[in-house]
């Protein structure tokens, strides 16, 4: 295929990315992630630091001070978004371009990827995988920071298959720390980059372990200083009990006052720890078999058995892929357990899904004839699909808009330094800046939270998901402890807190 070809199908890919994006992005949810990074990088822009102004009940076991320094969320990708902010103005118009550049990125990240292990004609193809994937782009728009994260991992990779030089192996060490620095758990994937990819002279492995503990050392610094703790987080705390059922919600403790470290877990439930990694195990790896399906995971397949018969650099990249994804999947069936942390690899799955390709047409000479091959990709590789991922954002639109209503609502009828407990709590920091707490599940954690901090109002997105809950004894005592400002019991509702 010409050069000029090649690159109109590139341009071709990234407008049709960029264009899924714009159709389907309306904003994000109540407790959407998103909201809390769009929240750090307006604090950052504002000259107030890494902030945040949306706490936990956990939190408070930590200290009572709202807003505080950011204790939860890596920093990269509130610096990215802040850096748009500032470029652009703070909107959600422009963080949905922080979104599909980041997706251009990991869509380009993929391409040079390629280009090197395969060559530029498997890397127009795998780009396509990727950049007109369902999976990714839906997920892309929950606004994590994973698409970003999957963009530095993949380019930390690229010096590294491109031959071994002192230079390169520092290049690839400053990319894969920065990919650290958007999701903590990026940090387990540095085993198998050293045993595979990185060059096996221990000046080598060395320099590259090195620089990336340099890239982090800023952050460690900090959270030192702030802290007396150079890895403290509150996930340490709240993480690993996520998603047990005898709890009785899945982010039971993040809602209560109680810490329960991963020691702490293992003591106390050792049979619901051990319960929920396998559950995590059988969730990720079904999505796994979802998620490659949205490639083809035959060819993922053919890749896997055949790997013996590709060259050397295909091999240990091959190796380094299932090492990461048995790694992450592992790792995310400990702590949270979330679809979108496979995002992080996709990638690098695409890559194998590539190299089982290569494998399949050179093992079928038959498929060199081209319409054949072209009958087979389309066989392998664009499966009829529903389009449930778009039928679940069109929902998700609606409801934002809906919610989007009680916002302004929230914005004129309280006050600007008005402290918020919420069901929606990530949503009410962002979209009606104030401050914000979220509910605790336990109606007497609520209790506790009303004595030891002074909070002004309560704002339920979803009124009768909470408050048909309680018994009635706990029903009257909050109607005695509150007053209706806004809105209907079966729906949203805002109630300030009678003092």
């Amino acid at each position: 295929m010409a050069d000029y070809k090649k690159y109109i199908l590139l341009i071709v890919i990234l407008i049709t990315s960029g264009f899924y994006c714009f159709y389907f992005f309306n904003g994000y949810l109540g407790l959407s992630d998103g909201n809390d990074y769009a929240g750090l990088a307006r604090s950052i822009i504002r000259g107030e630091g890494f902030s945040l102004g949306h706490l936990y009940p956990l939190a408070f076991s930590f200290g009572s001070d709202i807003p505080r320094p950011n204790n939860l969320w890596p920093p990269a990708y509130p610096v990215y978004l802040a850096i748009w902010f500032l470029l652009f103005g703070m909107s959600d118009t422009t963080i949905l371009g922080a979104i599909v550049f980041s997706v251009w990125l990991f869509i380009m990240a993929v391409y040079f990827v390629i280009r090197k292990i395969a060559g530029a004609d498997w890397a127009i193809l795998g780009a396509a995988l990727i950049g007109l994937n369902q999976s990714m782009l839906s997920t892309a728009l929950e606004g994590s920071p994973e698409p970003l994260t999957a963009a530095l991992f993949l380019f930390s990779l690229y010096p590294l298959v491109s031959g071994a030089t002192i230079s390169k192996t520092m290049l690839s060490a400053f990319l894969f720390g920065l990919a650290v620095l958007t999701r903590y758990q990026m940090i387990a994937l540095a085993i198998p980059v050293l045993i595979f990819l990185v060059d096996r002279r221990s000046k080598m492995m060395i320099s590259w372990a090195a620089v990336m503990l340099l890239v982090l050392s800023p952050w460690l610094i900090r959270n030192y200083v702030v802290f007396g703790n150079p890895i403290f987080t509150l996930q340490a705390y709240g993480e690993f009990t996520k998603s047990m059922g005898h709890l009785g919600y899945y982010y039971y403790t993040y809602r209560s006052f109680t810490p329960m470290s991963f020691a702490y877990a293992v003591t106390h439930f050792p049979f619901f720890v051990f319960k929920k990694f396998v559950a995590g195990i059988l969730f990720f790896s079904w999505w796994t078999i979802i998620v490659l399906n949205f490639f083809s995971a035959v060819p993922f397949v053919f890749a896997v058995i055949w790997r013996k018969y590709l060259g050397s650099l295909q091999k240990r990249f091959i190796g380094f892929g299932v090492t990461s994804l048995i790694l992450l999947i592992a790792l995310s069936s400990f702590n949270g357990i979330h679809l979108r942390h496979l995002l992080n690899v996709q990638g690098v799955l695409v890559v194998l899904v590539v190299l089982g390709l290569i494998r399949f047409r050179e093992n079928m000479p038959v498929l060199r004839k081209r319409y054949l091959w072209i009958l087979a990709i389309l066989f392998l590789l664009l499966p009829f699909r529903f389009p449930f991922p778009e039928m679940e954002l069109k929902r998700y639109a609606d409801r934002i808009d809906n919610n989007k209503e009680a916002y302004k609502v929230i914005m004129e009828k309280t006050e600007p330094g008005a402290v918020i407990i919420s069901d929606a709590s990530d949503a009410v920091w962002w979209y009606c800046n104030r401050s914000s707490i979220w509910i605790p599940v336990i109606y007497g954690d609520l209790k506790t939270l009303l004595e030891i901090q002074d909070a002004d109002y309560i704002y339920f997105e979803n009124s009768p998901d909470y408050l048909g809950r309680l018994k009635n004894d706990e029903l009257l005592d909050f109607m005695r402890t509150t007053s209706i400002v806004e809105g209907n019991p079966l729906g949203w509702s805002l109630y300030k807190i009678n003092r």
